[in-house]
């Protein structure tokens, strides 16, 4: 009897040790065109119905993991904290691009709309099925928040806004009327569209992270005639414009570590806006400059080719 309470508490303080993720439930949640889309569930430990995360990766939209152990501390932080985590598989088309093809202007600008398209598609599949498990899950469904990094920063602001803009789209992927996000939190993401983003319709708060030095994603906008990837700079600025809830955290200095780093520095932060939008205390708009001490002068003027370079 000493034995297996030994056992249990051992096994207790294990999954209590930050850092420590538990074996998440995976489940299939689409197949589309050969690829077998799964996500990974990470319960709360909270007896109340939890906010979810649902969090897509980042990979260039050519490759990418829902597993990761740099993920570990902000989904463990959350779950402890009363927050439940979604980790989601989503289609990566630019692994399958004509390099060739890639290489002019016209050519990315094609095979990124597809491939944030695709992605955007898979975001709202994985959203539907977890709406759908809600209840088995003790999970929120007016609390689902848009996650991600790079790529998938990419796909969860892209999906926010596609929402915004047709009032059909949530149906058409077996979601009830109406529905948006609680909330989306982008690590060095952008939004995909003919001229600046102007939404149809609000959106739902917003935190935005991303450093002035990114050569990878555009901190401010990459434009190819009116089309255009419009980073974070360009979205905060345009819902400051607007008076929309949002909180911007930016970086000088930094590049595109900024799509992983706040997920073991920032974990206070995302955790703070996520009960600010579950207490309907996100009404403000914040914007906060963090600097690197290490960094004397650097590049933050990027061209589109430049873009093209690094992505290829």
């Amino acid at each position: 009897m000493k034995i297996k309470i030994l056992i249990s508490i051992l096994a207790a303080l294990l999954i209590s040790v930050p850092g420590k993720c538990e074996v998440p439930a995976s489940f299939v949640y689409d197949s589309c065109n050969g690829d077998t889309l799964h996500l990974d569930f990470y319960a709360a430990q909270s007896c109340a119905p939890a906010p979810v995360l649902i969090y897509a990766f980042g990979g260039g939209f050519k490759g990418g993991t829902r597993r990761s152990d740099s993920y570990n501390h902000m989904f463990d932080f959350m779950t402890r904290n009363g927050i439940a985590v979604v980790s989601i598989d989503y289609r990566t088309l630019l692994k399958e691009a004509d390099p060739a093809a890639m290489a002019s202007a016209d050519g990315f600008k094609a095979a990124l709309v597809e491939a944030i398209g695709a992605a955007t598609a898979d975001m709202l599949k994985a959203t539907a099925f977890v709406y759908s498990k809600a209840g088995e899950w003790n999970i929120d469904p007016n609390l689902m928040f848009a996650c991600g990094s790079s790529a998938g920063a990419i796909t969860a602001l892209q999906t926010e806004y596609e929402l915004c803009n047709d009032s059909t789209l949530a149906e058409s992927y077996n979601l009830p009327a109406g529905f948006n996000y609680a909330g989306v939190i982008s690590m060095a993401g952008a939004i995909c569209c003919e001229y600046e983003p102007a939404w149809k319709n609000a959106p739902s708060p917003i935190l935005l992270f991303q450093g002035d030095a990114d050569a990878i994603v555009p901190f401010e906008k990459a434009v190819l005639g009116n089309f255009g990837l419009w980073g974070s700079k360009t979205i905060s600025d345009g819902l400051s414009r607007q008076g929309i809830p949002h909180r911007f955290h930016r970086f000088n200095g930094a590049s595109h570590e900024i799509a992983e780093q706040p997920m073991q520095t920032n974990t206070g932060e995302i955790y703070d806006f996520i009960a600010a939008v579950a207490s309907s205390r996100c009404n403000d708009i914040i914007n906060t400059t963090g600097y690197n001490p290490q960094q004397g002068e650097y590049k933050t003027d990027f061209s589109i080719i430049d873009y093209i370079k690094a992505n290829m």
